[in-house]
């Protein structure tokens, strides 16, 4: 009698398994709004990266060996070249390539949600659950490195100095490349609009430097949708669907099947 009286309390205190926790149709139908608004909005904003940063990647391509007549006041010419010798790349890379996977990352989801939306059988499996949270955890890990090497390039480049191409302009040769220190496309671009000597080409820069900026900013938002999404994916993995049974939903597809889990 006192063993079962025992046993009665312990029970009370026995932690009850995170991942057999069932997800109620309220919650489901919640889930699957706030996955279709914010799956949309990594979508939008997956596209204007890449589009922003291709710009980038194109520009550079375009205009490595390309160059421009500065003007030092000498009569004789100068050509300065549209880029320097140095000239961080890798983090727009970096951000295109996070942001084609983000693409990939939502129509993907917002494809099984959309063909699921009626029973959400496979979607509330929970195999799907825990795929779904690794992938959108790898994808926002992902941009959040990309994010923070934009900004420590841009923080950390150098600074255009209209005196070193004066007195390179006094030695002969064919053209002058900015070799002092490692730019970022934008610091340079936005730099150069302004220096008197660059007036013919100032328009392009401009153009340039609107568009870094904007690639740069836009990187804030992306990561913040991506970590809700990442949140509420990690919020939808600790709940689950059962049938009549009470025994949790599996993926009827096999190509969604990675194992099982016993939750303790």
């Amino acid at each position: 009698m006192l063993s079962t009286q025992i046993s009665q309390v312990t029970s009370i205190f026995k932690p009850k398994p995170v991942f057999n926790r069932p997800f109620l149709e309220r919650q489901h139908r919640v889930s699957r709004i706030l996955y279709v608004v914010n799956l949309s909005l990594l979508f939008v904003l997956s596209g204007a990266v890449i589009a922003t940063k291709a710009m980038t990647i194109a520009f550079i391509e375009d205009n490595n060996d390309t160059g421009f007549m500065f003007e030092t006041g000498d009569p004789e010419p100068t050509v300065l070249a549209a880029l320097p010798k140095m000239l961080f790349v890798a983090p727009a890379k970096i951000a295109m390539c996070a942001a084609a996977i983000g693409v990939f990352v939502s129509i993907g989801h917002l494809i099984f949600i959309v063909k699921d939306w009626s029973d959400g059988t496979k979607t509330q499996a929970y195999s799907f659950r825990r795929n779904s949270m690794f992938i959108h955890l790898t994808n926002s890990i992902l941009i959040l490195f990309s994010l923070v090497s934009t900004f420590v390039t841009h923080k950390s480049t150098s600074h255009f100095l209209e005196g070193y191409i004066n007195r390179k302009a006094d030695r002969p040769g064919e053209g002058i490349r900015y070799n002092i220190g490692t730019f970022d496309l934008e610091t340079w671009s936005c730099e150069l609009k302004d220096v008197p000597g660059a007036r013919m080409v100032a328009d392009d820069y401009a153009r340039q430097c609107s568009v870094e900026i904007a690639g740069r900013l836009i990187l804030i938002p992306f990561l913040i949708i991506t970590f809700v999404v990442t949140g509420i994916s990690i919020a939808v993995m600790l709940g689950g669907k059962r049938n009549a049974d009470g025994e949790r939903l599996k993926t009827e597809e096999v190509g969604l099947e990675m194992g099982k889990f016993n939750a303790i």
